[in-house]
């Protein structure tokens, strides 16, 4: 390995997850420069670097970074193109469904007239979601006529103009009482864990769901592969839940830029230095 790979990291701050990849990447003879989000950098100096890697919180700064570095001819993880997919859930459904890769029903709503039948049409409950959100914020379930009627007064008071639209309404997965994030990098799967809550719907880990690792078994693998041929290599938190009418999984969706600061104390598989063994193997 040489020892003047160069690597740019842009992140919102730095974490404890980003101080650990940048200390794996050191190990591995890479060198590091970081950029924040209150630091300036110029496109001119891309040229100095092999590849960079994108851990910003905020999605659009992500999207906006991946754009610039590869218009300057660098190579990004993730592509511009993975990000863009990853931090729309309408376009993710769009293209996953697409490529016959198992989601919840949806549809991508524009106007919020079009919700008008929709209870009826997915079973009497459905999930709504910003297509941009994350960390399971504005997700609202729906299940009776009456909420539908109280999410539409609370959105329309503050949008008018429909300046949050479209939204992605999607089936409600009985799915007990837990999702499945696999962590990919690169190819591959490398970690699987249940997300349990007993208290909340969602299974979000910030929200108080906690972690039981999981074999990573033949139908896990195969929806990470269907994924990637989607989106192609990259670093990403795949969620899926268990259709406990099926026994089969189906895709929730997939995030960009995956943390792991919690969740790999209990799995124990270093997802720091996979990612970093990663970047300085992509480097061409």
């Amino acid at each position: 390995m040489a020892n003047n790979d160069a690597v740019l990291l842009f992140v919102t701050k730095l974490r404890e997850e980003e101080k650990r990849i940048v200390g794996f990447l050191k190990d591995l003879n890479a060198s590091v420069e970081i950029i924040s989000e209150q630091s300036s950098w110029n496109l001119q100096d891309l040229k100095n670097f092999d590849i960079a890697l994108v851990r910003c919180l905020s999605q659009s700064k992500a999207l906006a970074r991946a754009k610039y570095i590869e218009a300057a001819g660098v190579k990004v993880i993730n592509s511009r193109r993975a990000i863009e997919i990853c931090t729309d859930k309408g376009l993710q459904s769009i293209l996953l469904s697409r490529h016959e890769v198992p989601v919840p029903a949806y549809r991508v709503i524009h106007q919020y007239s079009e919700l008008d039948g929709l209870l009826a049409q997915f079973g009497g409950r459905f999930v709504i979601k910003p297509v941009n959100a994350s960390w399971g914020r504005g997700v609202t379930l729906i299940e009776s006529p009456a909420s539908l009627a109280v999410w539409l007064a609370a959105r329309e008071s503050v949008d008018v103009q429909g300046k949050h639209l479209p939204v992605l309404v999607q089936e409600y997965i009985e799915k007990d009482n837990f999702d499945v994030r696999v962590v990919i990098v690169g190819k591959q799967p490398v970690v699987a864990f249940k997300r349990v809550s007993d208290d909340n719907w969602k299974t979000n880990t910030h929200l108080g769901a906690h972690i039981i690792p999981v074999a990573i078994d033949k139908a896990i693998c195969t929806l990470a592969e269907q994924v990637i041929h989607v989106l192609g290599e990259g670093i990403y938190g795949l969620d899926l839940m268990l259709n406990t009418r099926t026994g089969q999984y189906v895709v929730c969706e997939v995030n960009q830029n995956p943390e792991f600061a919690n969740s790999w104390k209990v799995h124990q598989v270093d997802i720091a230095a996979l990612i970093a063994r990663y970047t300085v193997n992509s480097i061409e």
